[in-house]
C-alpha cells in the first residue's frame, strides 16, 4: 500500500502485538518484516524471502502471553515499505517480495485509493494474481457511515476496471479493530 495508509497498523492488529513502528514520519517502515506463527519450515522460507533474523519474530515464542491463534498456524505475514515511498530501495523491495508471496494483502485509505500509482504499477499488471489478492480499504473509521457503501463500490469498480473484480474488499479500521476478525479470517 501507499504511505500512511495504515500498513504496519495492519500488521499490528493482526498479529496482536506492536512488532512494526508506526508514525507520521514518512517513510516509517524502510524495509521488510516478519511475524510467523509456527517454525516448521519458517527459517528457510524466511532466508528465501531475504528477510534477515533481526526483522522477524515468532508470535509463538516463549515471551507470547497473548492467544494461541491455531488458525494462523503455518502463517509467515510480512510489513512491507510503500509502494510509493521517496526511497528507491523501498520500491525495490516490494518488487521483489510481492512475485513471491503466497497472499498480497493490499492496504488501501480513503484518500489515495484511486491513485495511478498502485493500480497502474501493481493491479493491473498482477491481474493473473487475483485469486491471491486482498483489498483492504483501511481507515475506514473516517469515513462517514453513510459514505462508506458508495467508497467500497468505487474501490470494486476501480479493481474491476484492473482486472480484479473477483477480488475481496474489506474495509478495516487497524487502530479501532474494526474488520480486522474478518481479514484474519482469511
Amino acid at each position: 500500500g501507499a504511505t500512511g495508509s495504515g500498513k504496519s497498523s495492519t500488521f499490528n492488529a493482526l498479529t496482536g502485538l506492536d512488532l512494526s513502528s508506526v508514525g507520521v514520519r514518512r517513510p516509517t517502515t524502510s524495509w521488510a518484516s516478519a511475524c510467523i506463527w509456527g517454525q516448521e519450515g519458517a527459517e528457510e522460507l524466511l532466508e528465501w524471502l531475504g528477510i534477515p533474523p533481526r526483522h522477524q519474530t515468532m508470535r509463538d515464542s516463549m515471551l507470547d502471553t497473548g492467544r494461541q491463534d491455531e488458525a494462523l498456524q503455518g502463517v509467515v505475514l510480512l510489513d512491507l515499505p510503500d509502494h510509493d515511498s521517496t526511497e528507491v530501495s523501498h520500491h525495490l523491495e516490494v518488487d521483489r517480495l510481492v512475485v513471491l508471496a503466497d497472499l498480497l494483502v493490499w492496504v488501501l485509505d480513503p484518500q489515495k485509493y484511486a491513485d495511478a500509482a498502485i493500480h497502474d504499477r501493481y493491479f493491473a499488471p498482477l491481474a493473473s494474481h487475483r485469486d491471491v489478492m486482498v483489498v483492504v480499504l483501511n481507515h475506514i473509521d473516517t469515513v462517514p457511515a453513510e459514505k462508506r457503501d458508495a467508497m467500497i463500490a468505487d474501490v470494486r469498480r476501480l479493481l474491476a476496471a484492473d482486472g480484479l473484480d473477483e477480488v475481496p474488499v474489506i474495509a478495516i479500521s487497524a487502530r479501532h479493530g474494526e474488520g480486522v476478525d474478518e481479514l484474519r479470517g482469511l
